[in-house]
């Protein structure tokens, strides 16, 4: 596969940069460059970088990102990062928040419904409402049920006394 075909099936698009961070994996911490990005990953230089499908943490800033390296060369390799990124903070070198927020659909696969109902108040204020709404159909049905139980008994027994059966 050559440059331009690599560059045609991106997800989205890089931003070079030159910002310098810490890379901690199994072999320990070192230094890496990270020289591009996109809200999904980076491209980093190391003088030895990670291995491919490892777990990595990688501080920008004050800033910890977790990511799995998807590719590594003889100095260079791919992040694919765990959690979406400000590009604009990244180049900057993360002197502010990289991290950008979650929506309410990844925050439910990552973390399980209850903690993404309480994470987001507007997702949990729905919640709530589709819970009452439920339990007012609920109600309504049972009484519904109990009205039309009761307004059928004088038909019952009426149907009991033609039979000749006991209700």
């Amino acid at each position: 596969m050559g440059l331009a075909a690599a560059k045609e099936d991106r997800v989205e698009p890089r931003v070079r940069a030159m910002v310098r961070a810490r890379l901690r994996d199994d072999a320990g911490e070192r230094d890496v460059c990270i020289i591009d990005v996109s809200t999904r990953g980076v491209l980093a230089t190391a003088a030895r970088p990670p291995k491919r499908g490892e777990i990595v943490e990688i501080a920008v800033g004050n800033n910890f990102l977790a990511g799995q390296v998807k590719w590594a060369s003889e100095r260079r390799f791919g992040l694919s990062l765990q959690e979406r990124v400000s590009v604009a903070a990244m180049v900057e070198g993360g002197k502010q928040a990289v991290a950008l927020a979650r929506s309410s659909s990844v925050a439910k696969r990552r973390t399980g419904l209850w903690q993404a109902l309480t994470s987001n108040p507007e997702m949990m204020g729905r919640a709530v409402q589709l819970g009452m709404l439920l339990a007012v159909a609920l109600g309504a049905a049972w009484l519904i049920a109990d009205l039309v139980g009761s307004g059928l008994a004088p038909m019952e027994q009426a149907a009991s006394a033609m039979t000749g059966r006991k209700p």
